[in-house]
């Protein structure tokens, strides 16, 4: 989703910085781990939409059927975060298994295997890029998300 820098307003500048000195990366990780959930939620939320504005069909080659639609909103998630040295990651997508059982997937197909075929499309399924048009459309809106959590818990922070 891009780079997050937060925007802090503060009115006396060396007050302001004698407090950020004292912030310890303990208390510099929780604040960035809950933002960056706040602006994934912004995505998901996005993803959700998406999907349910999908046409269905009873024939794949003319969109997504019931069983498919029904199992990318019940497989839609959020990951755990993943932390890698100084970075912070979370990832959104999809997981589990749908309720149509064939011979070749006896628990049900792939819910990232649904979203895939739909996603690239299939030699008689046409492309529809749902999440790519998800993620442009609430790209800022995520971003703006993240900036206003992070402001509001360092500010909450730095009053202690």
């Amino acid at each position: 989703l891009g780079v997050l820098m937060a925007k802090i307003e503060f009115n006396d500048f060396d007050e302001y910085l004698d407090k950020l000195q004292k912030l310890e990366k303990d208390d510099v990780v929780p604040i960035m781990k809950m933002s960056l959930y706040e602006g994934a939620g912004v995505v998901v939320d996005g993803i959700r939409s998406e999907i349910q504005s999908l046409n269905t069909s009873n024939h794949a080659s003319q969109g997504p059927m019931d069983y498919e639609k029904k199992a990318l909103e019940q497989g839609l998630g959020i990951s755990d975060m993943e932390s890698k040295g100084d970075d912070i990651n979370v990832k959104v997508g999809f997981a589990g298994y749908s309720s149509h059982k064939t011979k070749k997937y006896p628990k049900g197909v792939p819910v990232p295997l649904i979203a895939r075929s739909i996603l690239r499309g299939t030699s008689f399924r046409p492309k529809n890029d749902f999440v790519g048009r998800a993620v442009r459309k609430y790209r800022k809106k995520s971003v703006e998300t993240m900036d206003r959590k992070m402001n509001e818990l360092f500010k909450k922070e730095m009053n202690k």
